[in-house]
């Protein structure tokens, strides 16, 4: 009786190796996609800012206690420029007329600067202005409206 030479089970150790050395360029190749997307730090002071989240749940508390809602909506122009418009209503649905409305734009990635604008009445509770964001992508808006 003639007995092969080599097992049946030869070709195991050259997969288990080529399946190590797959998932060794896959996490090669997301390690670099990592470092070179990442946007690096976005502030000088973080941890003085996570610290400060007690301050914001406070205002954000009051905010509350208003009653007031916000309709936000940005008509798109040319480019990344187009109209921001704000629609606040009180308690009971009715518009709120007479505010003083800022709107602060920020990157939620990137160090991009803050965009500051000041909305004008443009109807009974309704709040417009143009902005000019300077690049497409998604961005945070920060209302601030002050009464009196």
């Amino acid at each position: 009786m003639m007995t092969s030479r080599f097992s049946d089970y030869r070709w195991f150790p050259w997969a288990i190796a080529s399946a190590m050395a797959s998932g060794g360029g896959v996490n090669s190749a997301l390690t670099y996609f990592a470092i070179s997307s990442a946007p690096r730090l976005v502030t000088q002071h973080p941890f003085n800012e996570g610290n400060g989240y007690n301050a914001i749940l406070e205002t954000a508390k009051r905010a509350d206690a208003l009653g007031w809602s916000a309709k936000l909506g940005f008509v798109r122009g040319t480019d990344a420029s187009g109209e921001l418009t704000v629609s606040f209503a009180d308690r009971t649905g009715q518009p709120l007329r007479g505010l003083s409305v800022s709107a602060h734009i920020d990157r939620p990635v990137g160090a991009a600067p803050e965009i500051v604008v000041l909305l004008a009445e443009s109807a009974p509770g309704r709040y417009s202005a143009a902005a000019d964001l300077g690049q497409r992508g998604q961005w945070e808006v920060r209302l601030v409206a002050r009464q009196g």
